[in-house]
This record gives C-alpha cells, structure tokens and sequence, in this order.
C-alpha cells in the first residue's frame, strides 16, 4: 500500500476540506484529489461521501481510517528505527573477549551502553582462535583478542600481557624452581585456549622446563580457584591477577618470548553500522589510536 496516498486520505478525514487538506500537505487542491481518487481505485470503494458542503467520509472510510492511521504510524516508526540503525545508533553487536582483555573490553561496552542504549551488546569470553573464526564467518563484530591477527581483519593494539605463574601465597618463600619441581601443575585444555597453550610450550621450550599437567580446566578462573586452594601450580596472563585476592602470588618468568600484545579486532568486509559506531567511540575517547 502506498503510504503517500494513505496520508492524503487521513489529512483529508481530519481537515473535512480538499482546501485545508492541500494546505496541510503542502501540494494543490488537483494532486490531493488525484491522491484520493488513485487509493480509491487501489481499494475499489469510495472513501469519501462529496456534496456541496465538502466532503465526508463514507462507510467504507470510517472502517478503513483506523487502520490508515495505524500503517502510517508503523511507516513513521520504522523510518525513524531505520535511520537510527543506519546511522549506528540502534541494532546488536556481538563482542568477544578473552582472559587478556578481562577488564578492558567490559569498560569499554559499558561506555558504549551509556551512549547507545538502544544497541543489544552480547560479550563472551571466547578463545582466540574461536573468536578469529567468528570474526571471518560475521558472527563476531569485534574481537578483543591476542596480536598479530589474520591477514584479512583489521586491529588496533590495546596494550600487552606476559605470562605469569600462579601460586597458592603460602609458598611465599618458595623460588620459581621449587615451585615447579615440587608442586602439581594445572592447565588449561588446549582447545580451550590454543594461543595461550602455544604461548607456554614456547617459554618452557626455551627454559627448558618439563610441564606435565596433573590436572585440566575449562577455564582459568577454576584454575585460579584451585591453586587458592593451593592443590597446584598455574601459568597464566599476568592479567589475570584482577580477578582474585593477595592470596595468590604471581611470580614473573624470565623468557624473553613470554610478551605478546592485546588489541581490538573487526572484520572490515563485514556492514555493521554499530560496529563502526563503536570503533569511532574508542577513537573518541583516546582508548585506540588511529
């Protein structure tokens, strides 16, 4: 249904004259009755009742005014969600993140959020080489995720991490070595964080050191809790230390392949008004640099 020739018919029922109605419109007397003759013909009934004293509307158009109103009403609502989602301001974004970007990548949406608040934010916490899958598929719209990324995506570095081990605060007068000799080691499933298991293996490939996980997790923060209850070791991101208590102690490892940087990353073939929103907000806010 043409919503022009709808919003003819409905300022000609309020203004009860082709004059007023024209006026309204700002179109001539001749168009508005071309208007209403075309939807006339379109629905194949007469809206309007004519006689010398103006018009009226017919039975027909008492039945249909209700619902004319409530089309162009819709039109109107969708036109304006239409020119939000357009401009960045109302649709979803999909957000991943990883263990590195554990406290950045929350500030960053919740910033976002005050802004837009018509935008759906989905976050989870996602591998890496999941994220980088979800990333090139479009299901992801940012990634906050280990550096160098794949060829085809764009990034931005944030800042940079190191490894760390992990250990119950009770073994405070312990040394590296003492620790890794004579405590259990706990690990993260390989799959379950490719980038940082490849991460470990070099640093012990290069100190030498023989790691072998007494026990699995699904995520570092199970590991953090096991090793508060000091039933072993972890190696893990340094910023990992913001999401537990003095009661583990991080100690730093002497590799000089144990740095890596964390940046945002998008997939720049992917059309997603609100992504390129949230990226301008970043840069606004001096979180990322061109």
């Amino acid at each position: 249904m043409n919503i022009d020739l709808l919003k003819a018919f409905v300022t000609l029922a309020r203004s009860d004259t082709y004059r007023s109605a024209a006026e309204a419109l700002f179109i001539t007397q001749s168009a508005l009755t071309k208007k209403i003759y075309r939807l006339e013909s379109d629905i194949g009934a007469t809206l309007f009742d004519r006689n010398r004293g103006g018009t009226k509307l017919s039975i027909v158009g008492e039945c249909l005014l209700p619902e004319a109103k409530r089309v162009i009403a819709s039109a109107e609502k969708f036109d304006q969600l239409s020119n939000q989602v357009a401009a960045g301001q109302s649709g979803y974004l999909n957000v991943g993140f990883g263990i590195s970007s554990f406290d950045i990548a929350p500030r960053h949406i919740s910033k976002f959020k005050q802004r837009f608040s018509d935008v759906h934010v989905t976050l989870n916490d996602l591998p890496s080489q999941t994220q980088t899958e979800q990333l090139l598929s479009g299901e992801l719209h940012i990634a906050y995720s280990r550096l160098p990324c794949e060829s085809s995506l764009s990034s931005i570095t944030l800042s940079s991490d190191r490894l760390c081990v992990a250990v119950n605060r009770s073994h405070s007068e312990s040394s590296l070595t003492s620790i890794l000799t004579s405590l259990p080691y706990l690990a993260l499933r390989p799959e379950r964080g490719m980038g940082l298991h490849q991460q470990i293996s070099k640093v012990a490939a290069e100190l030498n050191w023989q790691l072998t996980p007494s026990q699995f997790a699904d995520d570092i923060l199970t590991l953090l809790s096991l090793v508060k209850a000091n039933i072993g070791f972890v190696i893990v991101p340094e910023s990992a230390r913001s999401l537990v208590d003095d009661t583990i102690r991080f100690l730093p490892i002497p590799s000089t392949d144990n740095h890596w940087d964390i940046g945002v990353i998008w997939n720049p073939d992917v059309i997603n008004p609100v992504k390129d929103r949230f990226l301008d907000m970043l840069k606004e806010n001096g979180l990322i640099l061109d």
